[in-house]
């Protein structure tokens, strides 16, 4: 419940200003090109947004000792190391604090953020290459 709340409160302190920047920043582009590179930056801004939800779940108040005692009743100091990528803390071999879904969301989201940055490249590219129509008649 703490993650979703910081979440939350992160959005209008660090999202929307990004959003503005990347707005900003992309008014030169031609129209599609435009619309596929503020799509790869706001998956980015996702991406994002779900690696620190998975962070607040690794840190709760307190030693990681006691969360695992208070939330799933059972702790293995052999277990309870952190590591950032992918996102692991582990209360026992098996329990987890961080949800299972986090990870896999953060990588999806990631490749969507290349494969929209792949296309806004091949869209600017393709803009690049048009012929300027001329009119030749005056």
């Amino acid at each position: 419940m703490l993650g979703i709340v910081i979440v939350l409160v992160t959005v209008p302190i660090l999202v929307l200003p990004a959003v503005r920047s990347l707005n900003r920043r992309t008014q030169r582009l031609a129209p599609e090109p435009r619309w596929w590179t503020r799509a790869a930056g706001y998956v980015m801004l996702g991406s994002a947004e779900a690696y620190l939800f998975g962070l607040m779940h690794m840190s709760y108040w307190g030693t990681p000792r006691d969360t695992c005692i208070a939330r799933y009743e059972n702790w293995d100091g052999m277990h309870g190391h952190a590591r950032y990528w992918p996102l692991e803390r582990k209360c026992t071999e098996f329990i987890d604090m961080v949800p299972s879904y986090v990870n896999p969301l953060i990588v999806i989201l990631l490749a969507g953020a290349l494969a929209c940055a792949l296309v806004a490249a091949a869209q600017a590219l393709r803009h690049r290459r048009q012929p300027v129509e001329r009119d030749l008649n005056p």
